[in-house]
Formats: C-alpha cells, sequence, structure tokens
C-alpha cells in the first residue's frame, strides 16, 4: 500500500474507475524467508549457555521489514501497480471487469506460489 502523499496519488490513480478488488494475507510472511548463512551467524544470540541461531527471518531486526518488502518487490516484478500493489505481507489485486480480476488474481497466486510462499485462508 503507499506510504506518502505522491504513492497514494499514484495508487488512485492506477485504481480509478476499477471496480474489482481482492486483499491476500501471506502467512506468517517474515517466517517464510529462510535466512542465508551469513546472516544466521551475525543475527544469532546466546541464551543460557547456548547460541542460537534463526532459520527463518525474525520479526524485529532493523531490516527485515526493508528485505521482505525487496523480495517481494522481486516476486511480483512487473505486476506491481498494474494488478497488484504489496506493503509488507499484504498484497491488494484488482482488475476492471470481473474476468481481469480473476485472471490476475491467479496471475498474482501464481508467482506467490513459485517462490514457495504461501497465504493465510481464513483473512
Amino acid at each position: 500500500m503507499p506510504h506518502s502523499y505522491q504513492e497514494l496519488k499514484t495508487f488512485l490513480m492506477a485504481t480509478a474507475g476499477l471496480k474489482w478488488f481482492s486483499t491476500l494475507d501471506l502467512e506468517s510472511g517474515f517466517w517464510q524467508l529462510e535466512m542465508e548463512p551469513k546472516y544466521k551467524e551475525i543475527a544469532a544470540f546466546a541464551f543460557g549457555s547456548a547460541l542460537w541461531q534463526f532459520k527463518v527471518m525474525p520479526f524485529g531486526l532493523c531490516n527485515a521489514p526493508a528485505t521482505f518488502i525487496r523480495v517481494m518487490n522481486e516476486i511480483l516484478k512487473g505486476l506491481l501497480w498494474n494488478i497488484c500493489l504489496v506493503f509488507l505481507d499484504d498484497i491488494i489485486v484488482w482488475g476492471k471487469t470481473e474476468e481481469q480480476h480473476s485472471n490476475n488474481f491467479l496471475t498474482v497466486l501464481s508467482r506467490l506460489s513459485q517462490a514457495n510462499l504461501k497465504i493465510n485462508t481464513k483473512k
């Protein structure tokens, strides 16, 4: 979703006249991204007498949101601002007609599936 006035303006222009919208929520978004080995070491922490490393991207790391957005932008490259928009683990998909929206929705689902990302079907 837009974060600034200019992005809001761009979003409103991109979606003007559209009637069909859907939202998707990624299931535990950050936890679906496996951490690279070198970053596992950097983010490691000691608790008691043990050293712990995250296997997936945890919430709370200062760069986690920016990294997650960068990954999502890469996964949805070419689709953003044309048929969808992403804000962290939420995605909005749109279309002018029901058929166009359905096709756009399936396109986004396909990209997420190719990236092995799961959506929260309960939301």
